[in-house]
């Protein structure tokens, strides 16, 4: 019985002093809180550049590679024979805004839908 009471009695005495603390900020000064407000309203800027943006997507669909060495890539679905495959794109990724997505996470284009 007196175990139970006397943990109660520390818990009573503990709680008044703490409550008492006011719980304080995180960024302390008006500054502060002013800069955070003002990016907060502000418009987020793009971090690429124009060109970079108005880019068009790019889609490797795949590469065959003949017996003979001769290689065929197909981008954005045209055949082009002997030439590169487009830089950090493996087959079936799209590379559009500046991102890389796998074939899930994207949408065939709309000439290429499979209709019923």
């Amino acid at each position: 019985m007196i175990r139970p009471l006397a943990c109660l009695l520390m818990v009573l005495c503990v709680a008044p002093a703490h409550a008492s603390k006011e719980p304080g900020r995180l960024f302390y000064t008006p500054q502060q809180r002013a800069q955070l407000e003002q990016m907060r309203t502000r418009p987020a800027a793009q971090a690429q550049s124009p060109a970079a943006a108005a880019a068009p997507p790019i889609r490797f669909d795949g590469v065959v590679v003949r017996s003979d060495g001769r290689s065929t890539r197909w981008v954005n679905g045209r055949a082009q024979v002997g030439a590169t495959a487009p830089a950090g794109l493996k087959p079936g990724q799209v590379r559009a805004d500046g991102k890389t997505y796998e074939p899930y996470q994207v949408l065939p284009p709309p000439d290429e839908a499979i209709s019923p």
